[in-house]
């Protein structure tokens, strides 16, 4: 019997999807080679290291935050929760109030940051709490970060709550829950930019209480952080439901995968910027010791010579080697993406999702 051999047809993408998947990638691109490596660049070359302490920490904060939530989505759906769903939503219920409680009581009561100016905890190399400039950290995106975990583990508890009593494992697409979410954060936006367009904040505290002008910009500042950070809560809800539905039929094949960016991605790049949090006074004192060559000289610039590292920071050029580090490895990163797209589909699409997530959570913590 004669046998035909099947030829093989390429497997083809609709247009509408490729228009997404170029304009993300190209939104990626853009912020992991440019913005992101500028922003490093800017902090780390400004008059005073507390901005590159702060957004270091923050930084790291949003990435650990977000390897967190994806060992309780690993613990929750991989293949069944290990863990009862219930305690995973009680956990949360917690950590929600008492980062909601962390936030606000930073915010209202002048308690923002830490350690204060008039702090003193074994002061060392002209800190305040150990090496530690005033206002190292920002309490304030501390409670956020708490309050975005507490978030995540009860919402994806009640998923599993769901999925426990349901046996459909369909993928049902953009839900009307989906596309609520959306449109609530799109009207909020709108909102606020036209109001933001035509009131002014100051004035507006004075028409309030021109007695106290000072109390009545903090309830409005308040008001807005709210608002806003209600808005990017929706948008990251909406953007997790649906990755949510997308995985449910193929979770086998892309919990791996979702682990791996996890374990490997986030975790390690968390706690690399924590030890840039923990060692840049450090680390800055001891390279401006460095005489091989004049090179303490050529990466660090200090103001004083005897108020090191108080008046310390990093020069162009040490900048301009960490900002080649980073945009050159997110390069080769959209390149091995490209390269893997078509034997490793699973670990591009969710790698550049949580990515993605990843970086508008960091638009809120930062």
């Amino acid at each position: 019997m004669q046998q035909v051999q099947q030829r093989e047809i390429p497997e083809r993408i609709s247009w509408a999807r490729a228009m997404i998947f170029a304009v993300g990638y190209f939104f990626l691109a853009a912020l992991l080679v440019g913005q992101i490596p500028g922003y490093i660049y800017n902090q780390m070359t400004s008059a005073s290291l507390v901005g590159l302490e702060q957004g270091s920490i923050a930084l790291a904060a949003t990435c650990l935050a977000g390897f967190i939530v994806i060992q309780v989505i690993v613990l929750l759906f991989d293949p069944k929760p290990v863990i009862p769903p219930v305690i995973v939503s009680g956990l949360g219920a917690i950590l929600t109030l008492v980062g909601l409680a962390i936030a606000l009581a930073a915010g209202l009561t002048g308690y923002q940051y830490f350690p204060r100016a008039d702090s003193s905890w074994f002061p060392v190399l002209g800190g305040k709490v150990l090496w530690f400039q005033p206002n190292a950290v920002d309490l304030v995106m501390v409670g956020l970060t708490v309050l975005f975990i507490g978030v995540a583990m009860v919402f994806y508890s009640v998923l599993a709550l769901r999925e426990r009593d349901n046996p459909d494992r369909r993928d049902l697409g953009t839900t009307p829950a989906t596309r609520g979410m959306l449109i609530a954060a799109s009207m909020i936006f709108i909102l606020f930019m036209v109001g933001y367009t035509l009131v002014n904040d100051n004035g507006l505290s004075y028409a309030i209480n021109a007695g106290n002008p000072a109390q009545a910009q903090m309830v409005i500042d308040v008001f807005l952080y709210v608002l806003l950070g209600g808005a990017i809560f929706l948008t990251l809800g909406a953007f997790a439901l649906r990755l949510h539905y997308l995985m449910r039929p193929v979770r086998k094949r892309t919990m791996s995968p979702l682990y791996a960016v996890g374990a490997l991605g986030l975790a390690q790049i968390g706690v690399l910027l924590l030890l840039v949090w923990l060692l840049v006074y450090p680390l800055i004192a001891w390279m401006h010791s460095w005489t091989l060559i004049g090179l303490g000289d050529y990466l660090t610039i200090c103001a004083k010579k005897s108020a090191v590292p108080q008046s310390c920071a990093f020069s162009p050029q040490a900048g301009y080697i960490i900002d080649t580090v980073i945009s050159g490895n997110s390069f080769l990163l959209l390149m091995a993406a490209v390269w893997a797209w078509k034997s490793y589909r699973n670990l591009v699409i969710v790698g550049s999702v949580t990515i993605t997530a990843v970086l508008g959570l960091a638009t809120l913590l930062v």
